[in-house]
């Protein structure tokens, strides 16, 4: 599937950056340039000089027949380098068109273009990377909060692969004893007994379980988390939306059942991003067909959410109804929210509430009263002048951190394939004990080498070990140029 003997190119830089840089590597990485780079003799120089430490070369670079343009080289001889092989990197300030113009000049000249992941496979099929790693190097690309970035760092780090070492050497050793034990069974020579050999195999499994129980799910934090916004009708849910995102997502109105749909924009926080959502009104009694669906949309969607927003309008005189309204939704993480305090100022009594009914209540006492209705603390906030809004951010923020808790967690990072071998291995190991307690030596044998290689395919697989499709599939999530 992966010809190593090919030089590839493709574009490793985002798209959206002026500074591209176009990655080179395979065995004629560092001779492909004789029409292309005016110093391609400094390179030839390089070369043959037998340099083995990375170097940094400039000058023109002919992009076409007619256009030349400055560029940095950075060199990275093999095996000193990400592949294993020889890497060139062309670093170039330019636009689009003249990248695509440079790319199919170097096709042209018998570089062919790489497929997605395909510099981190040949890191992986030249040992610079283990299974493990390699994938790693995906999760950080596609991460987009700091909570993925730490797990996936995790992985990349390598520690998956010294615990998983340490449970292959000692599964390994285990192996070893009882088919020894097989091998010279007419001797009467026993290398170790079923009871010391069931002890150790219940240790390795307490091990492999504490791995599992205790790593870091990385799909758990690849998707964005959501936060909801619920409340009544009119209780200031879309003007807070719009707020919190800086844009008019939302429809603001006087009228009730103004959204019905579920709205939703990325939000972006200190630490990470999250999807910020605003339903329909909640309703004690849906007044038709079309309420009824909207209300369940909301409630589905708030009941899936990390965290929820309940807006409840501090202007009114009494809550009973939103009190109510709280009880249908059973939210993950709640954070109560005091909506229009700009109507009650602080420490003076308002004129009037919105409803234009007299006020002579300061915010404090509404805020106290507001409190003792729902038997929960509430945060003072106005969409409208603005109070409150840091506040509130930097609380979900400190909610989703409390939730996708990874920067702190000392456990191993794990995908979901790695999970899915470890249980495996756990399964095998399992039947191994019942195997040597049952007095069926060879069985348990077995069962240890199924779980052996169960451990090996998270890390190390052989050419034997894992076919060329798990590797294509591994790999296809990547995109090109990395």
């Amino acid at each position: 599937m992966y010809d190593l003997n090919d030089t590839i190119v493709a574009v490793s830089s985002p798209s959206c950056e002026q500074r591209v840089i176009i990655r080179v590597t395979g065995p004629g990485a560092l001779h492909f340039g004789s029409a292309i780079f005016n110093f391609q003799s400094a390179i030839n120089t390089f070369i043959k000089a037998g340099q083995t430490s990375p170097c940094i070369l400039s000058g023109p670079i002919a992009v076409d027949d007619e256009l030349q343009i400055d560029a940095l080289v950075y060199v990275f001889p093999s095996p000193h380098s990400y592949t294993g092989e020889d890497v060139a990197e062309i670093h170039i300030y330019t636009n689009p068109a003249v990248t695509e113009t440079l790319i199919s000049n170097l096709l042209q000249r018998g570089l062919r273009l790489a497929g997605p992941g395909e510099f981190t496979a040949r890191a992986y099929l030249n040992g610079k990377l283990d299974l493990a790693q390699a994938e790693a190097v995906n999760e950080i690309i596609v991460s987009s909060n700091e909570y993925q970035l730490a797990a996936a760092e995790k992985l990349l780090q390598g520690r998956l692969g010294e615990t998983t070492a340490t449970l292959r050497q000692s599964l390994l050793e285990l192996l070893s004893l009882i088919e020894a034990g097989l091998d010279f069974s007419e001797e009467n020579i026993e290398f170790i007994t079923r009871p010391e050999a069931v002890k150790r195999l219940a240790a390795i499994k307490d091990q492999l379980d504490r791995l599992l129980s205790g790593s870091i799910s990385l799909e758990s934090v690849i998707d964005l988390p959501s936060v909801g916004i619920a409340g009544a009708p009119n209780a200031g849910k879309s003007s807070l939306l719009n707020k919190l995102l800086g844009k008019e997502r939302s429809i603001v109105s006087p009228r009730q059942k103004t959204t019905r749909d579920v709205l939703t924009g990325v939000w972006t926080l200190a630490h990470c991003r999250c999807v910020l959502f605003d339903c329909a009104g909640l309703l004690m009694q849906p007044d038709n067909i079309l309420d009824e669906l909207a209300q369940k949309a909301a409630i589905e969607a708030l009941r899936n959410s990390a965290v929820v927003i309940f807006c409840a309008d501090v202007s009114k005189t009494e809550w009973s109804q939103d009190v109510a309204i709280r009880k249908l939704i059973e939210p993950k993480i709640l954070v109560p929210v005091a909506t229009k305090c700009d109507l009650l100022c602080r420490g003076r009594p308002a004129l009037e509430s919105r409803a234009g009914c007299p006020r002579h209540q300061t915010l404090a006492e509404s805020l106290a009263e507001l409190s003792e209705s729902f038997g929960a603390d509430f945060l003072p906030i106005s969409a409208q002048a603005g109070a409150g809004i840091e506040l509130l951010r930097s609380t979900i923020d400190h909610k989703l951190t409390e939730k996708f808790d990874v920067s702190r967690s000392s456990g191993v990072a794990l995908t979901a394939r790695h999970k899915q071998a470890v249980a495996e291995a756990m399964g095998h190991v399992a039947e191994s004990i019942a195997e040597l307690t049952a007095g069926n030596d060879e069985v348990a044998a077995m069962m240890l080498r199924a779980a052996h290689q169960a451990i090996c395919d998270i890390d190390q697989p052989g050419p034997a070990h894992i076919d060329e499709q798990i590797l294509g599939q591994i790999f296809s999530r990547f995109c090109i140029g990395k």
